[in-house]
């Protein structure tokens, strides 16, 4: 039996602020994804254009695979973003499972949740589906995630002497 995710812990109106963030930035439009969230616990990247560098998979008219890769990250830092009072949420881990070509001229939607969390990090789980099915996958992605504790300095920087 499959887990459900949580619901998301910040409320609506918080969330709409930092989903209005996440969709500015410069990486989530490069990729040409949108976010969204899905009451109660769901959080979703569709692609809103697909560039030609994003297609080949399987030497098809498919997604790639880095491309499917960047997506479920977009979707679990927007997942995490639902639950995390933070302005930047990073993926630590990402395993991806390729099941099946996603072929870019279907509507795709990736969809991830938050299982388990604490203050410190969660863990998450996605699929890439058609956008509006409950069809079978064309990937599914786990993950953990954390809220950046962001100093202005990297945490694990090495000096050289």
């Amino acid at each position: 039996m499959e887990m459900p995710p949580i619901p998301f812990r910040l409320c609506a109106d918080a969330r709409k602020d930092k989903l209005q963030s996440f969709n500015d930035r410069a990486e989530i439009r490069w990729f040409g994804f949108r976010g969204s969230f899905a009451e109660p616990a769901w959080a979703e990247i569709e692609f809103e254009r697909v560039e030609t560098g994003a297609l080949g998979g399987g030497g098809t008219a498919a997604i790639n695979g880095g491309a499917i890769a960047a997506g479920f990250d977009a979707a679990f830092v927007l997942a995490g973003l639902g639950h995390y009072d933070c302005g930047t949420v990073v993926t630590l881990e990402l395993a991806v499972q390729f099941l099946s070509l996603a072929r870019a001229a279907q509507p795709l939607v990736f969809r991830a949740g938050v299982l388990r969390s604490s203050r410190g990090f969660a863990f998450a789980r996605g699929a890439l589906i058609a956008q509006g099915t409950a069809g079978a996958a064309f990937a599914t992605a786990t993950a953990m995630i954390a809220p950046s504790q962001s100093s202005g300095r990297a945490p694990h920087a090495v000096r050289n002497t």
